[in-house]
């Protein structure tokens, strides 16, 4: 083997020399390339962020924006490059400005610590401010200070929202506190008058006591029903039945309904009612509660000796009903939250009214329900009040002319007898005792025979010992509820299986009647259940299987 000689080695080392030079170029080219596309990305990203991002040198100007600050701040690159950014996005204290969350994001910067989720206050270039949250990431070259990272974005949205949800709980607490009150109130009454039935009264004070159980018990009826439409509403399950309507009949319904409390109040209430009107597509339940909670309002609000009136006019396509009261009138602050659930004008403890913050709401649903609109109005605190209804109706013949005037007065103190039942037989199945005594002593009242049992087993047993004309069965029991007695009863191999059968349940939902009598129970009555309805079910259906 010969051996290199000196120039020869010089060429090995050039060519070795050259292509390590190559190889270093190419990792640098290859390097600046990555460095490259990395920046790339990172720019598309920043250029694409819905957060606004702000790079900024050691003395806090920005040398990137990125198209989200821009829009949301309004200011120019330009003009951010020119001066601190703090200059630019804090206002000053006079503008509501926020000096020591200035600090915080200076210091941060300053001090090279990360700031995060920091609530702070910013301006726009049109003078605007807006709340954000934003982060600052410090950058360091070599242990000194290089700037940093700024990003934020605008919680407006978020504060609102939680703002929204604060004033939610809050009114849902003051609703809860105040239904507690509500039906406190007439449970004392009703606890109250039955220990001293209990202790023994004489005739006057027995009928006051006997009063004031009803009207206490009426007023806890009405407020679960009221909590119970907004629950459906809420639901979109609200019960609603159209068929044509004659407005005048229901209007007079709802009128006569109220008379009795405006008259204890010496309240006028006047009604101006053209003679010929339109028919409405509608509930006619519905409808009359819509007007029986808009007069109830009227009565309630309108102090003694005051007036109320109802003016009924046909406008375009739609019938305008006005209820009007010379009462203590809305405050023009609460005036837009009128109409909103669980909120009252006075919601303090020491309020004058009774009610829960429902039936306002409840009667924009119902009217909303009927293609129609409501709207309220009023001068003032002592200036009355004004709602208007507006209901589209149906091209038809015009019902006759209601009487325009007062209206006319409902007889005090009328007492109403029950339906006879002599000679028919019921059953009572319910496992509350306290409610298998009143239904006794409601159709012993109307004559008829009763037996009662306080459980399926019971009820069944009872059943085949004598055949009753009537069943009346409670839903809701423990251990076998009131479907296994119906389909007990209607498995039986002789003529008693037909025998009519009332569910009775403190079930108030609409699914519950069409489960009841898509079972086969003949009848659906809810708790409470008044007595002359009762009875008059019952002696419906005794006669209908008589014949």
């Amino acid at each position: 083997m010969t051996e290199r000689t000196h120039d020869e080695e010089e060429e090995l080392l050039r060519s070795v020399a050259i292509q390590n030079a190559q190889s270093i170029l190419l990792a640098r080219q290859r390097a600046e390339e990555d460095l490259q596309r990395a920046n790339e990305l990172v720019r598309t990203i920043a250029e694409n962020a819905a957060s606004s991002l702000l790079m900024l040198d050691e003395r806090g100007v920005a040398t990137y924006m990125n198209p989200a600050a821009i829009e949301e701040t309004g200011y120019s690159f330009e003009e951010f490059s020119r001066a601190p950014f703090h200059d630019l996005l804090h206002p000053p204290p006079e503008r509501g400005g926020h000096v020591a969350a200035d600090c915080a994001i200076r210091n941060a910067r300053e001090r090279m610590v990360p700031l995060k989720k920091h609530r702070d206050l910013f301006v726009r270039k049109n003078g605007s401010t807006f709340p954000v949250s934003c982060s600052l990431s410090p950058l360091q070259r070599q242990g000194r200070a290089a700037g940093a990272v700024l990003e934020f974005r605008d919680i407006s949205d978020e504060l609102a929202a939680q703002k929204a949800l604060e004033d939610a709980n809050r009114r849902k607490d003051e609703f809860l506190a105040t239904l507690s009150h509500e039906l406190r109130t007439p449970m004392t009454a009703v606890l109250g008058w039955a220990r001293m039935l209990k202790l023994g009264l004489p005739g006057t004070d027995m009928r006051q006591a006997i009063e004031a159980i009803e009207k206490s018990a009426e007023i806890q009826a009405q407020l679960i029903d009221d909590v119970l439409d907004v629950s459906r509403i809420a639901a979109g399950r609200m019960t609603f039945i159209p068929a044509t309507v004659e407005l005048p009949s229901v209007l007079q319904a709802a009128l006569t309904t109220i008379h009795p409390a405006a008259a204890a109040k010496s309240i006028e209430i006047l009604s101006s009612i053209p003679p010929q009107l339109p028919h409405i597509l509608g509930d006619e339940g519905r409808l009359q509660q819509i007007f029986w909670n808009l007069l109830s309002n009227a009565v309630k609000f309108t102090p003694r000796g005051g007036t109320i009136t109802v003016r009924v006019v046909v406008a375009e396509i739609i019938l305008r009903i006005t209820v009007q009261d010379s009462g203590k009138g809305i405050d023009p602050a609460f005036l837009p939250h009128v109409f909103e659930p669980f909120t009252q004008q006075d919601g303090s403890s020491t309020r004058s009214h009774e009610g829960i913050g429902l039936g306002l709401s409840i009667v924009r649903s119902l009217v909303e329900l009927h293609g129609g609109r409501i709207r309220a109005s009023s001068d003032g605190v002592g200036l009355g009040a004004t709602f208007v209804v507006e209901l589209p109706f149906i091209e038809s013949e015009a019902v006759g002319p209601l009487q325009v005037g007062t209206v006319p007065p409902m007889p005090a103190g009328t007492s109403v007898e029950l339906p006879s039942l002599h000679g028919v037989s019921v059953l009572v199945v319910d496992d509350q005792e306290i409610t298998r005594d009143v239904l006794r002593a409601i159709f012993l009242r109307a004559q008829a025979d009763v037996r009662v049992a306080a459980s399926v087993r019971e009820g069944l047993a009872r059943f085949q010992e004598e055949v009753p004309h009537i069943v009346i069965c409670d839903l809701a029991m423990p251990e076998e509820d009131g479907y296994v007695f119906l389909r007990a009863v209607r498995a039986l191999p002789t003529t008693a299986r037909n025998t009519p059968i009332i569910a009775l349940t403190a079930f108030g939902r609409p699914e519950e009647r069409q489960n009841a009598i898509g079972a086969g129970f003949d009848e659906y009555l809810k708790k409470p259940v008044a007595p002359q309805e009762l009875i008059v079910t019952a002696q419906r259906l005794a006669q209908s299987q008589r014949a």
